[in-house]
């Protein structure tokens, strides 16, 4: 088996990695000259846990390129796994896809050995068949089991987790051009994962609105939790933690995602489901419940923004403010879509200090708020609190969970707590004032 990977960002990189930990040949391809020096060196070009290891442990597996002639002719599937940002409808860009699509198109017109070419790169209904006609005109070929196949088969990872979820997936998703093309990918798909999951092959549409689908689901999911937890907020002794627990008890709905805390962050939850509502849109259909998401995605955040000015009371500015977490959730330096990073703008606009600390997002957080001269960096937790009258708890990294009132009263000035995910292993009234998200 030989696979060859377009694209060597974040989930690119680390697939190519976990291909190679399969023992499989494996080339990268990128335009990104920096990116194709570092695989072949064996380093990683991002942040992702295992993908440094899995590198550096199967080298000899491994070699990029910025060379699409030979990658494909030395393949027998491609993945293609780029960028397709954002549009202001909530539509992605498939630009990057297209241009990988004709570049392989055109050297499938002279390959006389089979291949296969997958799209993991998120895309909406339509976008595959539009696909799949450039593919075929350039090729000069029409899909099918003598020629090429085409498939989307999307990830549903998390951030930090990809090498995990990528290996033990809940469910494949394959969205065929054809039934050889579909039963190639799943028999790949066979032998990489090391679960049992479940293999849902459909047309390429259905499997573009299944992909949104999700991700929009997840968001709405989230949001009915935050707004649980606004409600006991206010009422007396309220608990969104145990009330959301017993709710989430019920088989048919699950604890999964189902926690009052912040809003749906990040680069994939937030934009699948704007995405929705365009998709929506295009089909004539009124999608109200999406629609909702978006709104409530927003009102949350605004929501918070206030909580932390009631817990500041009178005074909100010219007072010392630690955030400890700037990316969207742990275990990644990620902070697109991070409240955290709103929160640091907000509140140094008002001329308060901020001092931030993050165990991998430092760096990116640091150039988001490069602007303003109030936000300091830390290089410890410790260093963060120190002289501080308002700490706010924004990502639920591992090492703040094992803070104690003792940490937090030899730093502080006023140690007064915002845990917005309740992760502190202590109750409010302990020499330390903690508020909490869903909690009256």
């Amino acid at each position: 088996m030989a696979i060859s990977v377009f694209g060597l960002g974040k989930l690119g990189a680390t697939m190519l990695s976990c291909y190679a930990h399969k023992k499989w040949h494996v080339i990268g391809v990128d335009v990104n000259e920096e990116n194709v020096r570092k695989i072949n060196e064996g380093c990683s070009p991002i942040e992702e846990a295992y993908v440094q290891q899995y590198l550096h442990e199967n080298k000899e597996y491994i070699e990029a390129t910025t060379d699409v002639a030979y990658a494909v002719n030395n393949t027998d599937i491609s993945f293609i796994i780029v960028p397709t940002p954002s549009e202001e409808d909530g539509s992605f860009s498939i630009s990057c896809v297209k241009k990988v699509i004709e570049d392989i198109g055109a050297i499938l017109k002279f390959k006389s050995k089979y291949h296969l070419v997958v799209v993991t790169s998120t895309v909406l209904p339509g976008d595959m068949a539009y696909l799949q006609s450039i593919l075929e005109n350039i090729s000069e070929k029409k899909c099918s089991s003598e020629t090429f196949g085409l498939c989307y088969n999307p990830e549903f990872i998390a951030l930090g987790r990809i090498v995990h979820d990528s290996l033990n997936p809940d469910m494949i998703l394959i969205g065929q051009s054809d039934e050889s093309a579909g039963l190639a990918l799943e028999i790949f798909q066979r032998a990489f994962v090391e679960n049992i999951p479940e293999y849902h092959r459909m047309n390429f549409h259905n499997a573009e609105l299944t992909k949104v689908g999700i991700n929009s689901y997840l968001t709405m999911k989230i949001n009915f939790a935050n707004n649980i937890g606004e409600i006991c907020e206010k009422m007396i002794s309220g608990d969104a933690g145990k009330v959301l627990n017993a709710i989430g008890a019920d088989s048919r709905i699950g604890n999964k995602y189902f926690k009052a805390g912040l809003p749906a962050m990040g680069p994939c939850l937030p934009r699948d489901c704007r995405a929705l509502i365009n998709s929506a849109w295009h089909y004539e259909v009124d999608f109200p419940l999406a629609s909702a998401s978006e709104y409530y995605n927003e009102y949350q955040k605004n929501r918070i923004i206030q909580n932390i000015l009631d817990i500041m009371g009178a005074k909100d500015n010219d007072i010392t403010i630690s955030i400890l977490g700037l990316s969207y959730k742990e275990n990644t330096p990620v902070i697109e879509e991070s409240l955290a990073i709103k929160i640091a703008e907000t509140y140094a606009r008002k001329n308060n200090k901020i001092k931030i600390y993050d165990p991998m997002a430092l760096d990116n957080a640091m150039y988001a708020l490069r602007r303003y001269s109030q936000v300091i960096r830390s290089d410890s937790v410790q260093n963060c609190l120190e002289g501080s009258q308002l700490c706010i708890i924004a990502t639920p990294w591992s090492e703040f969970k094992h803070l104690y009132p003792k940490d937090f009263i030899d730093s502080m000035e006023c140690p007064v707590v915002y845990d917005m995910w309740g992760i502190l292993p202590f109750n409010n009234g302990e020499g330390v004032v903690v508020h909490r998200i869903g909690q009256s």
